[in-house]
């Protein structure tokens, strides 16, 4: 992994100045000079190395962030959920409120747990028929096989054909 000029600058000063200044209190401490040189050595090495990890766990943080590591860039398998094609083959709405029983339908994505307002994209469960935003359950179908709700196993061959057509209309709009 190669840094700028500025970064490793950066590194150096931030590694440098606590390594003096132990030195330098170790030797007025009177410590032997040959241990004073070791004991800085050692934490010299142990800053630059916690320093690179910092700065690898922000660059992580940063490509989340900005959604480079978004379903398209997630290797064709899972681990341990369900596969892109699988996930792919949910059947998806454009979310309207229904009047059941003299009350609003609220309903709300348990995954992020945020209202699901009209004319959002959703995701509906062909098992269970639980609703989530289109996003949510797709990450969570990536790392799990199961809905979040009620744990039953998701099985998109289970969709029927005709939901799978007015999905890929939907999806194509």
């Amino acid at each position: 992994m190669r840094f700028p000029v500025g970064v490793s600058l950066k590194l150096a000063l931030i590694v440098a100045a606590p390594v003096g200044l132990t030195c330098a209190l170790l030797y007025l401490a009177g410590v032997p000079w040959p241990i004073n040189v070791r004991i800085g050595a050692v934490l010299a090495a142990f800053l630059f190395v916690a320093g690179m990890c910092t700065r690898a766990r922000i660059q992580r943080l940063v490509e989340q962030e900005t959604g480079r590591d978004s379903m398209a860039a997630l290797p064709r398998e899972p681990a341990v959920g369900l596969g892109l094609a699988a996930i792919a083959g949910l059947p998806v709405y454009k979310y309207e409120k229904m009047r059941s029983g003299g009350r609003d339908g609220d309903d709300e994505c348990s995954v992020c747990l945020a209202e699901i307002t009209p004319r959002e994209v959703v995701k509906q469960l062909p098992a269970c028929t639980h609703l989530f935003h289109d996003r949510c359950i797709d990450e969570w179908l990536w790392a799990h096989r199961t809905c979040p709700v009620c744990r039953s196993p998701v099985d998109a061959s289970t969709v029927p054909a005709s939901v799978q057509v007015a999905t890929r209309a939907l999806q194509s709009v």
